[in-house]
Parts: C-alpha cells; sequence; structure tokens
C-alpha cells in the first residue's frame, strides 16, 4: 500500500486539469452549438421522458411528502410507477439532483450529469490504483484513468443510455471493497457493505453483471490464496453481503418481480447460438483496438492501444501477475461464444456489454507496464508486432478492406506508439510523446463514430432547442376537458367513459425524421393528459404481451408491446383509445374520425372513435380460455368485442356471435385456376423490385369490414454470401437496362457487371459467415402497408422470432373490382409460408356490440391506488376492464380473475356491489421490512465495531 499521503492531492490536481481539457476539447462543441447529448432513440424515447417525469415526483414528494401514486395509468395502458421506473431513475443517485432545478433546465442537467458521471468514473479508478499497485507516477495513473474512462463503451453508451456510465464508477469500488475484506489484514466490512447496497441499489440489470464480475475476481483470488475450506473466511464474506443485500430491498425486490413478470421473462438463451457468426471472429482483435458504429453482440471495444500492449505485457509475466493474467484469459475465452455473453446477460440474449469491466484491469495493466518500460525485452516486442499485424488485418477486414477508411488512422497510432515504446526502451526521458499519443488515441476512439454528431442533417443527437420544444407541445394533446368543450360547441355527444381514465394513441412525435429508434419520443406523453397507449420502456407488463401474441400482432417487441395495435380498429376500440393522432404518413384505424373544431398538434389530426369501450363495464357473457385459444387470430380478436374470455363459473359460456361474422376472404395464387381460403407461396426474389402476392376477386360482402393477413408456418433461409453478391450484381444490371431503354439517354459505355460484383464482394467481407439477421415483408392492398420485421439473432433487446404473424390491411376498399394484395421482402433468400385473408366488421354489426358494452360501463374514480365505484346487477356477472394485469391488485369485496389473457376482472353477485380496487406494489411492503432490517443490522455492527476499537485502544 501506498503511504505518501501527497498521493491523492498530486493526482486530483492533475486528473482535474486533464479531464478538464480532454472534456473541453470533447464536448465545448456541443454546448456552444446548442447540441444535446440526447440520441433521438433512446435519450429522447427512454430517458428524457424519465428524467422529466421524475423532476416532478421528486418535486412533489419535497413539498407534500406524499411518494408518487404506485400504479400510473399513463404509463401505456397502466403499469407499476416503481417497477418501470427502476431501472431509470429510481435507483439512479445522479438523477436526484434534478429536484432542486427549474423544469426549463432539465436537459442541460442530463447533459451535465454525463460530464459529472465520466469525472466520478476517472476518480473511482484511481481508487483502484492506489489500492492494487504501488504507482506513484501521477501522470502514468492520469494516463491510465483516461484509457479507462474513453473507450468504445463510453462513446457509444453516454449518448444512447447515460446511467450505464454508472457502473464504472461502481465496479473499481466495489472490487476494492471486496479486496478489503477477502484479502485485508484487517478488513473493512462498512465499505464493502455500502458497495453491495449501491451496486444493488443502482440497477438491478447492472448489479447481477458487476456481481458475476466481481465473483470471477473473488474466485480467482481465493483459489490462489487457498482460502476455499476456511470459515473465517467466508463469514466475513458472507455477513456484509448479507446486510448489503438487505439495504436495497425496498427497491430491488419489486424491480425483480416486475422482472420475472414482464415480457422478457421467457427469452430464448443466447437467441439460439452457440457460436458467433465467422465475421465477428474475424472482426474480434480489431474491435478491441477500435470500437464500430454499431457494435455486434454490443461488443464496443475501443480500448487504449496502451492498455492492450499491457495486457501482452502482464500475460507473459504470468508468475507476478496471476490474478490480472487468469482475468485475462477467462475473458478471452468469454469473448468467444454467446454461451458466456447469455450467461452475464441474465440468461437471455448474448450480449458482451461486461466488457466494460474489462476496461478495469486493462487500464492497470498500462500502468503496469508504464512504470516498466525499462524491462521490456525483445520477446515482448515480437508479441506486439504480431498481435498488431492481426489486429490490423481485422480492423481492415471489419472496414472491407477500405484504406480510405478514419479506421486506417488507429492503425497509425498504433505503429507510433509501438515504436515509442522500442525507443524508450534504449533512451531516459520523460513520457511526453508516448501521452500524447495516448491521448490522441482516446480522441479517435471517442470522436471516429460521431463526426456527424455537429451536422443537424446527420446527427443522431437533437438540438436543446428541440428537446425543449417536444417536452413543451406536450400540453397541447387533447384532454377530456378540451373534448368536453368542443363537444358542446358542435353539438356532438360526450362519451360515457370516466374522464380521468380514456386512452390516446400519438403515433412518433418525430415525424419523418430518419430516428434509429423504432419508437422515437413514445414516452414524451407521459407528462401529458393525453394517456397515450403507446409505451416504450424496457420492462412492460407480460399479461398484455400475452394477449398481443394470441392476436399475432406482427411488430410487438420485448420494449414497446402494444406498437401501435397494429392499427386494428376493434381492437383499439375494446382498449380504450378514445383518440388516435396519426402523422401525415401513416393511417389511422377506420372508425377515428376527425374531431370536428379541435386544431393540429404537432402537424398530427386528432381522430376520435364514438365506440370506444370504457375502462371497466359488466358482461355476463363467457368465452373460456380453451375455446378462445381454439380460435384463429382475427377471431380472438372480434370475440374480445362482446364476449369476456376467462375460466370462471360466473355468467354464460357461449361462443362468440361477433366472431362468427368474421368471414374467410376466398382468394387466388394463380387466376388460372379455381379460388381457395389458404395458399401455400415459396418464393426467392431474384431483384429489390421482385414481389409475390394473391388475388382478391370481387366481393361485395367485404363492404365495411377490416382485412387481415393471416401468414402462417413460415421460414426464411438467407442468401449466402455469393448468393447476395448475384443478387446485388442482377439489380445493378437491370438498372442499367432500364437506364437504356430509355431513348432520351446516351449509351452508358461504363457498365461492368464483373467490376460491379467484384467491388460488391469487397465492400461486404465483413458479413462473411452464416447470416444472423432478419428480414422485412411489407404487405400492400390499395394504398395501404404494413411491414412486419422479424429482428434477427444479433438484435438484443428486440429478437423475438416468429413463424405465425397476422398484419392488419385496413379497410376493404374497391371490393367490386379485382385486387392483388403484393408481399415484398427486403433481403434475398428462400421464403416459404401459408396465407389466408380474413375479414372484421367495422360498420353497424361492431357498433353494435361496442354501444352495448357503453352501456353496460362501471364508472370508476381513481386517486391514491384505488379505484371506487358501485354497479347493480340482477345476476351474477364480471366486471371487464382494460387494466393490465398484475399481483399488485387487492379487491376489498369481490374475487380477482384475469380475463381477455391480461386484465382485470371481478367476479360480481347479483345485486348492487361496491366496487374497491386497491394497488400496491408487489414486494413493495416485504421489501421496506427487509430494508428497515438491513439498516438495523448495519447500525449494530458499526456500533459494535466502534466500542471493540474503542476498548482496544484503552
Amino acid at each position: 500500500m501506498i503511504n505518501n499521503e501527497k498521493w491523492w492531492p498530486k493526482h486530483l490536481l492533475l486528473y482535474s486539469v486533464a479531464f478538464t481539457i480532454i472534456a473541453l476539447i470533447l464536448f465545448l462543441p456541443y454546448f456552444i452549438t446548442g447540441t444535446s447529448f440526447v440520441l433521438q432513440a433512446d435519450g429522447i424515447s427512454q430517458h428524457i421522458p424519465a428524467l422529466v417525469e421524475w423532476q416532478k415526483d421528486l418535486q412533489h414528494l419535497l413539498s407534500t411528502h406524499n411518494w408518487p401514486e404506485q400504479w400510473n395509468f399513463k404509463l401505456g395502458l397502466g403499469a407499476d410507477y416503481y417497477q418501470t421506473f427502476a431501472h431509470y431513475t429510481l435507483g439512479d443517485i445522479f438523477s436526484y439532483g434534478v429536484a432542486f432545478i427549474g423544469a426549463q433546465h432539465v436537459v442541460t442537467y442530463y447533459n451535465v450529469m454525463i460530464i459529472v458521471r465520466l469525472f466520478c468514473a476517472g476518480l473511482a479508478f484511481l481508487v483502484a490504483v492506489r489500492h492494487f499497485l504501488d504507482s506513484e507516477r501521477p501522470l502514468i495513473n492520469v494516463l491510465a484513468s483516461m484509457g479507462y474512462l474513453f473507450t468504445g463503451y463510453t462513446a457509444f453508451s453516454m449518448y444512447s443510455h447515460p446511467f450505464f456510465i454508472n457502473p464504472l464508477i461502481i465496479f473499481p469500488l466495489l472490487i476494492v471493497a471486496l479486496d478489503n475484506v477477502i484479502a485485508s489484514a484487517k478488513p473493512k466490512y462498512v465499505p464493502f457493505t455500502v458497495m453491495v447496497a449501491w451496486t444493488l441499489w443502482n440497477n438491478y440489470y447492472f448489479a447481477f453483471l458487476l456481481a458475476l464480475g466481481a465473483l470471477i475476481f473473488f474466485s480467482i483470488k481465493t483459489s490462489l490464496n487457498h482460502q476455499w475450506l476456511s470459515i473465517r473466511y467466508w463469514v466475513k464474506l458472507l455477513v456484509p453481503t448479507m446486510i448489503g443485500l438487505l439495504l436495497p430491498m425496498i427497491l430491488l425486490l419489486p424491480s425483480l418481480l416486475g422482472m420475472f413478470s414482464s415480457a422478457r421473462s421467457n427469452p430464448e438463451f443466447a437467441n439460439g447460438l452457440f457460436l458467433y457468426p465467422l465475421n465477428y471472429y474475424l472482426a474480434l482483435p480489431g474491435t478491441l483496438m477500435s470500437n464500430i458504429a454499431t457494435p455486434n453482440f454490443w461488443l464496443t471495444g475501443g480500448f487504449s492501444i496502451i492498455g492492450l500492449i499491457g495486457v501482452i505485457y502482464v500475460v507473459r509475466r504470468f508468475k507476478h501477475y496471476p490474478v490480472l493474467t487468469w482475468i485475462f484469459i477467462i475473458s478471452g475465452i468469454m469473448l468467444l461464444s454467446p454461451i458466456f455473453a447469455a450467461i452475464m446477460n441474465g440468461g437471455s440474449s448474448p450480449s458482451n456489454r461486461w466488457i466494460l469491466m474489462l476496461a478495469l484491469p486493462v487500464s492497470l495493466a498500462s500502468i503496469i507496464l508504464l512504470n516498466n518500460l525499462n524491462t521490456l525485452q525483445k520477446k515482448d516486442f515480437y508479441w506486439m508486432t504480431g498481435s498488431l499485424v492481426v489486429a490490423s488485418v481485422s480492423l481492415l477486414y471489419s472496414n472491407n478492406f477500405d484504406f480510405n477508411s478514419n479506421y486506417a488512422g488507429m492503425l497509425l497510432i498504433a505503429v507510433a506508439i509501438v515504436a515509442t515504446l522500442n525507443w524508450y526502451t534504449q533512451h531516459t526521458g520523460k513520457l511526453y510523446l508516448l501521452s500524447f499519443l495516448a491521448i490522441f488515441n482516446i480522441f479517435v476512439i471517442m470522436v471516429q463514430n460521431t463526426q456527424v454528431q455537429l451536422n443537424p442533417n446527420k446527427s443522431e443527437l437533437l438540438s436543446n432547442t428541440n428537446i425543449k420544444k417536444l417536452i413543451d407541445q406536450q400540453t397541447s394533446y387533447l384532454n377530456e376537458t378540451d373534448d368536453q368543450k368542443i363537444a358542446k360547441a358542435t353539438g356532438a355527444a360526450t362519451d360515457p367513459v370516466q374522464s380521468n381514465l380514456y386512452r390516446s394513441y400519438i403515433d412518433t412525435q418525430l415525424g419523418s425524421s430518419e430516428a434509429i429508434d423504432p419508437a422515437p419520443a413514445t414516452n414524451l406523453a407521459l407528462s401529458s393528459a393525453a394517456h397515450n397507449a403507446e409505451s416504450y420502456w424496457s420492462y412492460q407488463n407480460g399479461a398484455v404481451s400475452g394477449l398481443f401474441q394470441q392476436l399475432e400482432l406482427p411488430n410487438i417487441s420485448n420494449n414497446n408491446v402494444t406498437s401501435n395495435f397494429d392499427q386494428r380498429n376493434v381492437l383499439s376500440n375494446t382498449l380504450g383509445i378514445k383518440y388516435w393522432y396519426p402523422n401525415a404518413e401513416s393511417q389511422q384505424p377506420d372508425n377515428y374520425k376527425r374531431l370536428p373544431g379541435a386544431p393540429s398538434v404537432n402537424q398530427q389530426p386528432i381522430t376520435k372513435s364514438d365506440y370506444v369501450y370504457p375502462l371497466a363495464y359488466v358482461n355476463d357473457q363467457v368465452l373460456s380460455e380453451k375455446a378462445f385459444k381454439s380460435l384463429d387470430p382475427t377471431m380472438r380478436e372480434a370475440a374480445l368485442a362482446d364476449r369476456v374470455v376467462a375460466d370462471t363459473t360466473i355468467g354464460t359460456q357461449q361462443d362468440s356471435k361477433f366472431a362468427q361474422t368474421v368471414m374467410t376472404v376466398p382468394l387466388q395464387r394463380d387466376l388460372s385456376k379455381p379460388v381457395q381460403t389458404k395458399t401455400h407461396i415459396t418464393f426467392s426474389p431474384e431483384l429489390e423490385d421482385d414481389q409475390t402476392g394473391i388475388y382478391l376477386p370481387e366481393n361485395a360482402a367485404l363492404d365495411g369490414t377490416e382485412l387481415h393477413l393471416e401468414i402462417e408456418n413460415i421460414t426464411y433461409k438467407p442468401a449466402s454470401f455469393q448468393e447476395n453478391a448475384d443478387f446485388a450484381t442482377a439489380n445493378y444490371l437491370n438498372t442499367v437496362q432500364q437506364k437504356a431503354a430509355n431513348p432520351q439517354k446516351k449509351p452508358d459505355y461504363h457498365t461492368n457487371a464483373a467490376a460491379y460484383k467484384f467491388n460488391w464482394q469487397r465492400k461486404h467481407l465483413n458479413t462473411l459467415g452464416k447470416s444472423v439477421s432478419g428480414y422485412s415483408l411489407t404487405a400492400k392492398y390499395n394504398g395501404y402497408e404494413n411491414t412486419f420485421t422479424q429482428t434477427g439473432r444479433k438484435n438484443l433487446s428486440f429478437y423475438n422470432p416468429k413463424d405465425t404473424i397476422t398484419m392488419n390491411l385496413g379497410p376493404a376498399t374497391d371490393i367490386e373490382d379485382m385486387n392483388f394484395i403484393g408481399l415484398n421482402f427486403s433481403q434475398p433468400g428462400t421464403y416459404s409460408f401459408d396465407v389466408s385473408v380474413k375479414a372484421i366488421p367495422t360498420d353497424k354489426r361492431f357498433k353494435q356490440v361496442a354501444r352495448k358494452a357503453q352501456a353496460n360501463a362501471v364508472p370508476l374514480t381513481y386517486k391514491d391506488d384505488q379505484l371506487q365505484g358501485e354497479v347493480t346487477t340482477d345476476r351474477p356477472t364480471i366486471l371487464t376492464t382494460s387494466i393490465p394485469y398484475s399481483d399488485g391488485w387487492t379487491s376489498k369485496n369481490q374475487k380477482i380473475i384475469q380475463v381477455n389473457n391480461g386484465f382485470i376482472g371481478l367476479e360480481l353477485n347479483s345485486g348492487k356491489q361496491e366496487i374497491d380496487l386497491r394497488y400496491q406494489t408487489p414486494g413493495l411492503k416485504l421489501g421496506y421490512w427487509l430494508s428497515l432490517t438491513g439498516l438495523i443490522l448495519i447500525v449494530l455492527v458499526g456500533t459494535t465495531s466502534f466500542v471493540i476499537k474503542k476498548r482496544a485502544k484503552k
């Protein structure tokens, strides 16, 4: 251990100066140009809305001492507040300061906290340096801290997920605290207990990941120290661990229960992969040195070159640095199979996000190297040179051997660093040149994928002004009072739907912006009065997801289980979507009409349905779960309109009459053959514009219906690398031929199919290997388009393999003529599937059953996590709601059942019934008592330790 009392003052001064200079160069242009750090993907969709809401809730808590309601009807169809926001703000201590600023400064706070997090991460690394290494040279230690801070992981995550920086702060402190317990002659229990608690409080996902990282360190240390059989060793570790585990339970336990009941609870392990595709392995060495714009399997890489050379130095001296060497060996093995990545990702998709922890030992290795330059040997340089050659070839491969790529600059930096290290073995001198190269290396890592962020035409970052504009305009979305005013002015009737519990659907608020995310700005409406049913959070209610999977909605995902409801009319109405705000390029369901007298918001017209179902209504017509599952997807949707799906003895078991109105539409695959109800298609597109499809003969019976394309048994065999090259070349020649057919065009003598194919192959070398990408299918019917995207196995958050989908084709139109439904596929390959078409009524047949539900509405008032109302029935019936099912709901007077495959229902007896539904976050009460127990124990342990020390001194 270092005993120099001046260690921290020297290091803090130099670190602060170095960090400030680098931060100013990297980030000052953003502040000067008014560009935020908010990515128009998850940043504007999740993190800004969560922070805006958190600010309101914190300020409300401080002023009134009232906690936010545990159930929030503005979170999609309704969701648990604590389970949703635990992942974003509740556990993030860096978000708490937002309570003390004005609402107009939220974006500025968001930006500044990213830099504050980075600064703290560097300090945490210095704590690890002081603990693990006898390094007293501030320049070397601070250089390593910069290498620890500015990696490919940071360059990617700081814009997309700011709280992803927090583990860089926590992990070094956790490992130091752990080592102070298991390897110190005088164990420090309280710091370790606090670090365990903070790790678990911060974020349960990263808690799992960091715990595995700490476990690897612990296992290596314990094995090298031969302590596995020491009972005392285990006791001194487990006691503070258990107390640290108890302390955050008030947040951790509800979060875990929410995760286990979420749409993510049953993932396919490692996305079904045992090995990565070949291109992953070929790109791996180069990726470690230079990060790519879109990380493959979240392998961000981009470590400092000096750090990677330090790894070589340490591993070659295994006996001197056994702990670090074993860490590098184990990490290298873990990078080779998706199995390990999936284990580190909680047993789900194969994410190498865990590589963030590798920055700690890599940066420590750089310090060891720089403190021992005089011990470098020829064999070290042989290994450096060989590794550099491999990394260079790998880096060039991942960039398709494009020598004009900005990644080529990384190779020059690597060569310069190796040459400089060789110079230092023969000369003595200051490390100024090496420091310059190391800092330049950092800048290249941080900017090589963000050069366009200050170009408003290409940037994925939004300006501070536009974000504030988006936040401010949320107050313009319609609320119930506005609707009543418009209805009164126009003479329209108001709905029986409860004034404070209606729902809306707001299409993307970024309009035609080329956002990279599937649901940009979705959650901004959280701060409006619109009750937007569209919801894009990491953890979504699994019960609702179950229903939508039964209906085979094509584009739902684990993060966005509602999507846009496939724009289905019956589904949107039955789920209480009263208003629909479409964009110019999108459609709204058939029954939604422009609201007269209502202005557009964000250039989105306000449409309204008069046939929306109330939040709660009584229904004694029951369809069993078994009968429901026996229906096809469109009939299931129809059954929701006039039946309550439940396994119960109350009510009348009866098949859905409205479902029986669903038609199977006659179709033809080949006009020379008779019509049929289902056809099989095998299709291999030869050109990008190639399409297949089916014909719908004229059919007057389709009037007043919405058409659904039901596709079953989908299989896709991707094209090989050579087949992809042939496909691209065929498209090139087709374009040439089309131009040549134009008599006004001069002949093109540059045509060279062989040269085009050669260049295509060269530019796509980084796709070699078995394809793990997906495809998209676009169905077109009379101007209506719907696209289904089958995500690939390397899409970690949205991978959701489907072999059966049902796509809405919109209202049946032009029914007096033959119509063609065209199907286009985005990727070459072979597609095989069965297809049929169903028609579900949207006319008076649906309106009649909708009016019946409205007539049976049960008005409920919601306040303080309590829904209350009363209803009188002349026979036993079921109160049916569109409130997502959760174990947190309890009923004072009736039995709660799950209805419609995902929602709350109540079994009602005949006569007058008092409705009293109450909600409490599952696990919150138990978590409170566990946390209180942990707090008492840590006070007792701390007090006892203090008394023992006082007595020992006497």
